[in-house]
């Protein structure tokens, strides 16, 4: 079967299988760095929300833990413009808190970095980064996630929550756009 989005076909990069046990990965490092910390995963939305619900679902259940989302947007079509732009804020008080921010992609950086500095002023205990994807060859701002399943590479990737003009974000695997 050919999925095709905006007229243009979409080639499988990473099938639900493989991003299940990306996932697993992170989510099992995340649970034994956490034990006692009792973390706020922070998702950045629209992006985040499948990495996001797969990661908390395959942390150890005992681990406690709090849920909030932020909503950023930097892209114009399939472009990021540069320019961060705040939609949504936070629900909780991170003051003192260990907070895990969870990304979908970091492409350029500048969006992240943004997001990082910004709740720095809230104060929490600690920052951590974790990014489903790290696109190699994009960065402007050189910027490591604490926690990745992996990188790809500097192709237009739709799926798992990731969108093109909105749309494609609900398919279950990862594809890419020649």
């Amino acid at each position: 079967m050919n999925l095709i989005i905006k007229g243009k076909e979409l080639q499988l990069y990473f099938s639900k299988e493989q991003l299940n046990n990306m996932v697993a990965k992170t989510a099992n490092q995340i649970s034994v760095d956490y034990q006692e910390k009792h973390p706020i995963f922070i998702g950045v939305l629209n992006g985040a929300f499948m990495f996001m619900a797969d990661l908390i679902r395959a942390v150890d259940p005992q681990l406690k833990f709090q849920i909030d989302f932020i909503k950023l947007s930097s892209y114009d079509g399939k472009q990021s413009t540069g320019i961060v732009k705040a939609l949504t804020g936070l629900k909780n008080d991170i003051k003192g808190r260990h907070v895990i921010i969870i990304e979908d992609i970091i492409e350029t950086g500048l969006t992240i970095t943004a997001v990082i500095e910004e709740m720095k002023k809230l104060e929490p205990a600690s920052i951590k980064l974790c990014a489903c994807f790290l696109k190699t060859g994009k960065q402007k701002i050189n910027i490591q996630p604490d926690y990745l399943c992996t990188e790809v590479e500097d192709k237009f990737i739709i799926g798992y929550g990731l969108d093109w003009d909105e749309y494609g974000r609900g398919l279950d695997q990862l594809y890419y756009i020649q």
